[in-house]
């Protein structure tokens, strides 16, 4: 409903109601976000506080809804209102109080990615981790019974989740219920921080949800609760429509306000509608009407299959679109699955008609197909330095992104160019080293793709040949399950060995075992240590000064491996040896419109602050109050001060030369430097690094500067004043370069992975079952990121072990099928080694590509690649908004609140709808 429509008697009764408990029960099109944004405005219009109005959502995309339309009805004032997700809420509750229920600071949330690989290291089978995780939240939240192995698996999930200081989604609500029941005091706090409780899509709380927006409201009972309970979407994840009548009940609410009109709908759609409805019961009485008369009524076709089923549909939508004067984006198609929508975008795009999906699933935003696109546009111009970046972002860390950008933004290069500079200056032994080199090269063969291929399909097949996504590195991917090599004394001093072997060019001797002086030897020369490697057998004669390395000494493997790494990655610098840290504080958060009110910033070299800058602001827009809060600045205070255009120059000549770095610099502070200095002399000469991806690389948990300081016992002086932030950041800067530098020793050496893990199996560790982690800590996580290197395609460590046991140890050394048996047999060799096709690899991104292979068309692969481009152009899922110039395909779930002149519901069979 628009936001300027008049409101009708009902509304009326709603918006401008006491401050009390109401319970607005609406049904479909009948403005329930409507009634709440206009009672926010009536609440401030009449005194209210902004700044203690909470309006609750459910997700994240009414809450950007609530948002966009609050802006809309109260402007600025908007931004003053606390205002999300009640995840979002719960989460910022438990970043102040977590420490009471079992939370340590600067705990993270693990997104349904690093869920996934949780159960996928616990060997859950992927067929089954949704259905888990969706199980483990009811565990949670409705003390829903799992059976013992699935109860044992939650076990494990939890236990990982908290190794990491992580939770998930649910434990969001789960833990902050436990903080509001178990700690009275802490609840009060909370609650007293609001005067008024909004809630939108009330149907959709569990249980749990419900007892912390209750107590929200407790004591000063002015909460405004807006739902329908015939239309619960979420009761799959244990939503229930009966806390309506749980609201009702316990805030003593006497009889509900009914919005009975439905505004959106014709009568003809209203009544279909409401005749299916009828069938289920409802918790309130009321009466629905609709006024609205169309020319259309609802028709119902019945189709064979699906074919004839999507045949018909394009052929109506075309022919609707050529004779009617409205824009694609009055159409909508709705479905049950997501599955149905992705087989409809294909049908769409072969027939030119341009679609959009629900966001995250558009054929542009399959991670496979992404890469594909990517890669053709490479192919097809390949001297584009900004496709050749936006590639790079793809494909490498984007802190390494960000390292390259800084460090040769101001140069000739182009950005591959700068990305080959920035391989060759890096010490080798770097991981991101490794990484830039291959990004190097991973251009360099799209190039010659072009000329080795002249259709597209099997160009196409040889692109997803390989892995897709960001470039691996197993150890780097759990290096924080594994020590530092420098901190281990014994690891160092054998280290130091290792130095000195080399320097005096002396040979390192590999005394007998198992058959583990086999794997032992080529571990050290695949280090590549510049000295002899010799096996210690009968008739050697060592220098009383030689290294010798005993095989059969216990725990020796992980030793001489991490010592090993200590050695390669001697010579990773943390590099930004001379920079400038820099904090901004503003109007507001919106990097669009804000003013700048303080500036600060210090100068470090070597580690060390050796110069500080600060400066006042007067701004040229007002500060909101929750701003004021935040920094404690108001206009007043600030009334004598310069406006930016005079401080920028003391600025720039602090500045100078040097890299200028913040904590979510391209997120805030660069863009709003870039605007409030835009035209002024000096901003092209600057130059930006980020350390929130950094600090978001490293570790699992909060990324925030205040927790990242706490992290690191850095004292933080006085939080959200520039200049304090600025010394912060300077000291967590170095920590974060020092953890880089420690992740790079430990990720180090991932080139012998396949005889790390062959030295693994013969030392003794073994596998539980086939595929498990072996036995006893870090060794498990080696073994584990190890195995398919030594039974890949692409080792020859179990070819040489073989060949050396037969020609020197044959006797004493361990047979090749003991270590297979070990590793997990050969039927995980047998998976590891199969060479699968695209299509095996990636199915449902192969199924989604080959009916527009088959249909694009080209007299040269250049044209055929463009013409791919275009089809897939015609698909996206950006915003929360129906784009006017494309068809909507929508699940039913996705379609709240949108409006659409014509509607197709296809699928509509028995235990579907």
């Amino acid at each position: 409903m628009s936001s300027t429509h008049a409101p009708s008697a009902a509304q009326h009764s709603a918006i401008e109601a006491a401050h009390q408990p109401l319970l607005v029960i609406a049904g479909p099109g009948a403005g329930k976000t409507f009634c709440l944004i206009r009672r926010i405005r009536h609440l401030i219009e009449h005194g209210a506080d902004p700044r203690r109005i909470c309006a609750v959502t459910f997700t994240n995309k009414a809450a950007e809804e609530i948002t966009v339309r609050l802006k809309d009805s109260v402007g600025a004032t908007a931004e003053d209102v606390c205002r999300g997700t009640l995840h979002s809420l719960c989460l910022t509750f438990l970043r102040d109080h977590g420490v009471r229920v079992g939370l340590s600071s600067g705990f993270g949330v693990a997104d349904e990615v690093y869920q996934l690989m949780v159960l996928q290291r616990l060997r859950v089978p992927q067929r089954r981790h949704r259905q888990l995780l969706t199980l483990f939240g009811r565990r949670r939240l409705q003390d829903y019974a799992l059976t013992p192995e699935d109860e044992t698996v939650f076990r494990g999930y939890e236990e990982m989740l908290a190794a990491k200081n992580m939770i998930d989604f649910d434990d969001i609500i789960a833990r902050t219920g436990a903080l509001f029941r178990e700690h009275s005091e802490v609840a009060r706090e909370i609650a007293g921080a609001f005067d008024h409780v909004l809630v939108d899509e009330f149907q959709d709380l569990d249980p749990t949800q419900f007892d912390i927006v209750a107590r929200l409201a407790e004591d000063h009972r002015s909460i405004f609760a807006v739902g329908d309970d015939e239309q619960s979407i979420f009761s799959w994840r244990g939503a229930e429509p009966k806390v309506l009548a749980r609201f009702r009940d316990q805030f003593a609410i006497e009889q509900p306000i009914v919005l009975d009109e439905n505004r959106r709908c014709s009568s003809q759609i209203f009544a279909a509608a409401r005749r299916l409805i009828s069938r289920n019961p409802s918790l309130f009485d009321k009466e629905l009407v609709a006024h609205r008369e169309s020319a259309y009524d609802v028709e119902v076709y019945r189709f064979p299959d699906d074919s004839a089923e999507a045949d018909w549909l394009l052929q109506d939508i075309q022919a609707d679109h050529h004779h009617g004067s409205d824009d694609w984006g009055e159409r909508a198609v709705l479905y049950r699955y997501h599955k149905t929508g992705q087989e409809l975008e294909k049908r769409f795009i072969q027939a030119g008609v341009p679609c959009r999906l629900p966001r995250g699933r558009a054929m542009k935003d399959d991670d496979v197909i992404a890469y594909v696109m990517a890669s053709l546009r490479i192919i097809a111009r390949p001297d584009d330095p900004i496709l050749v970046e936006g590639f790079a972002e793809r494909l490498l860390p984007r802190h390494l992104v960000e390292d390259v950008r800084a460090r040769f933004q101001d140069g000739d290069l182009d950005f591959l160019g700068a990305m080959h500079a920035y391989a060759q200056r890096q010490p080798r032994e770097d991981p991101d080293t490794k990484k830039a080199w291959r990004f190097v090269y991973h251009i360099g063969n799209l190039a010659a793709l072009a000329r080795t291929h002249d259709r597209l399909e099997p160009l196409v097949e040889e692109l997803l040949s390989q892995r897709v996504g960001k470039y691996r590195n197993p150890l780097e991917e759990r290096y924080e399950e594994l020590s530092d090599p420098a901190a281990d004394p014994a690891t160092r001093e054998l280290a130091d060995a290792f130095q000195h072997s080399m320097d005096r060019n002396r040979p390192i001797w590999i005394s007998p075992g198992n058959g583990l002086q086999i794997a032992v030897r080529r571990l050290v020369i695949g280090a590549g240590l510049q000295c002899p490697v010799r096996y210690l057998v009968d008739g050697a004669v060592p220098d009383t000064d030689d290294l010798i390395i005993d095989a059969d000494e216990p725990g020796v493997v992980i030793r001489l491996f991490k010592a090993l790494q200590l050695v390669v990655s001697g010579r990773i610098d943390t590099g930004l040896s001379k920079f400038v840290c820099f904090d901004l504080e503003t109007t507001d958060n919106d990097t669009n419109t804000c003013g700048v009110v303080e500036i600060g910033a210090v100068r470090v070299e070597h580690g060390e602050i050796v110069d500080r800058f600060h400066s006042l602001v007067r701004p040229t827009v007002p500060i909101a109050a929750k701003a004021t809060e935040v920094h404690g600045y108001r206009a007043e205070d600030l009334a004598d001060q310069s406006v930016f255009e005079d401080v920028w120059p003391s600025f720039v000549s602090f500045v100078g030369e040097d890299l200028l770095v913040a904590h979510n610099a391209h997120g805030f502070d660069v863009p709003v430097i870039r605007r409030a200095a835009s035209g002024l002399p000096g901003l092209e000469g600057m130059t930006f690094f980020d350390t929130l991806p950094l600090a978001r690389s490293l570790f699992s948990g909060s990324a925030k500067l205040g927790d990242l300081a706490t992290r690191f016992g850095v004292q933080t002086g006085r939080a959200h004043h520039a200049l304090d932030d600025a010394e912060t950041l300077a000291a967590v800067t170095q920590h974060l370069l020092e953890q880089k530098a420690a992740r790079a020793r430990r990720s180090a050496l991932v080139n012998v992975l396949d005889y790390l893990g062959l030295a693994l199996a013969l030392e003794g560790q073994a596998v539980r079952g086939t595929g498990g982690q072996a036995d006893g800590g870090e060794a498990a996580v080696l073994l584990d990121a190890a195995r398919p290197a030594v039974l890949g395609s692409y080792s020859d460590s179990l070819d040489h072990y073989s060949a050396e046991r037969e020609a020197l140890f044959k006797d004493s050394a361990i047979p090749v099928e003991d270590i297979i048996d070990r590793l997990g047999g050969w039927q995980l060799v047998t998976r590891i080694r199969a060479a699968r096709t695209a299509r095996e690899r990636y199915p449902s991104a192969m199924n989604r590509l080959m009916g527009l292979l088959e249909a694009t068309t080209g007299d040269t692969l250049e044209q055929a690649i463009g013409h791919l481009l275009e089809r897939v152009a015609l698909s996206t899922s950006d915003g929360i908004e129906a784009d006017p110039n494309r068809v909507s395909l929508l699940t039913v779930h996705s379609t709240k609140g949108l409006e659409f002149s014509r509607v197709y519901i296809v699928g509509v069979e028995d235990y579907t709808f």
